[in-house]
């Protein structure tokens, strides 16, 4: 008798959840993604659970979801917080996201829309969208961190295949806030947002918000332009108030009351200000760069020599080609591998010249 053989786990991107989420959000499953997703462990910090409440048993595959996508969908919520990357998919316009933040924040909203159990009226008052999506983790992170030189924010990291991407690996040590809980974060406030106007299949929010497929020229998705919509919902004073909010919630709750035992209001206060800062000027204030590996790009002929400040002069140059902008990270990516190849092999530069 020959060995079962397992299927093929689908590939960590945006597309791969759609299709299970097509799968629960049919007519005849009436699924419920933001109640698997917390029984999976979507939300397992403290504040998250203070404002959705505590997770429903742990959930059996649901009908209609294949063994593959089952496992696919455990792994992807079902980890431990230290590896955030596990839990994270590559969306089509090439940005990593964090789903437990994306799916806590779709479930505020919906709540907050009028669909399932009314959210809670907590002390001090917080926006909850907020507070399960990127306040608690902040401050947490910055708390951590505290006056060391530990990070409280990033790296970003790059996957192993564009095409088929299964594992990601980081660019340097994680902190609570790595690029992809980030881009999560940012995202679950932006849908959530939308949500609380008025309800929506989760599967055709998420579609029409990161597009579809990873070479589509349809035109640039939404998602795109996340750090503008965040910005534009959340300004940076209210980010700060938020956090201040939310860490004044944890003091009243276990394991947080020990984290902020010894700090005393001014001092929250500090971290508060801090966290909201540094979050702004690298997520909202500074444009996404893709990092090298991310769009395969090949190693750097002979030995690069390092540039020494401080420098004289700086020639910012931009490409003639492709002639008709690309559209999605697919495209693009192609486009920068191309330009690479056809100054390496056709010029005989050590690298591509932009």
């Amino acid at each position: 008798v020959s060995p079962a053989v397992s299927p093929a786990v689908p590939p960590r991107h945006m597309d791969s959840l759609l299709d299970i989420l097509d799968a629960l959000e049919s007519p005849a499953r009436g699924g419920s993604p933001g109640i698997l997703g917390r029984g999976l462990g979507v939300c397992g910090t403290p504040g998250c659970r203070a404002v959705l409440g505590e997770p429903p048993g742990s959930p059996e595959r649901p009908p209609g979801v294949t063994a593959a996508q089952w496992q696919l969908l455990t792994e992807l919520l079902r980890h431990h917080p230290a590896t955030p990357e596990r839990g994270s998919v590559l969306a089509p316009d090439g940005s990593t996201v964090a789903l437990a933040p994306l799916l806590a924040g779709i479930e505020v909203g919906l709540r907050s829309g009028g669909s399932g159990r009314p959210l809670p009226s907590l002390d001090p008052p917080l926006d909850p969208l907020l507070a399960v999506t990127i306040a608690e983790v902040l401050g947490t992170s910055f708390l951590l961190a505290g006056d060391s030189n530990a990070t409280a924010l990033g790296p970003d990291g790059c996957w192993d295949d564009v095409e088929n991407p299964q594992n990601y690996t980081w660019r340097g040590p994680p902190s609570l806030v790595p690029d992809p809980v980030a881009i999560g974060a940012m995202d679950g406030v932006v849908l959530g947002a939308r949500l609380a106007r008025g309800p929506l299949p989760v599967a055709e929010l998420l579609r029409g918000y990161y597009g579809s497929g990873n070479g589509s020229e349809a035109g640039r998705a939404p998602s795109s332009y996340r750090r503008r919509d965040f910005g534009a919902l959340v300004g940076r004073a209210r980010l700060e108030q938020e956090v201040a909010a939310v860490l004044g919630l944890l003091r009243t709750l276990s394991p947080g009351s020990e984290l902020l035992r010894d700090l005393g209001t001014a001092e929250v206060a500090e971290v508060a200000r801090r966290a909201a800062r540094e979050f702004s000027e690298r997520y909202v204030e500074c444009p996404a760069i893709v990092p090298r590996c991310l769009w395969g790009a090949r190693p750097y002929r002979g030995t690069p020599a390092p540039l020494r400040p401080p420098l004289g002069s700086v020639f910012l140059h931009h490409s003639r080609d492709p002639a008709r902008p690309c559209r999605s990270f697919g495209a693009c990516a192609r486009a920068m591998r191309d330009m690479q190849r056809f100054h390496q092999h056709g010029r005989g530069w050590d690298d591509i010249g932009y």
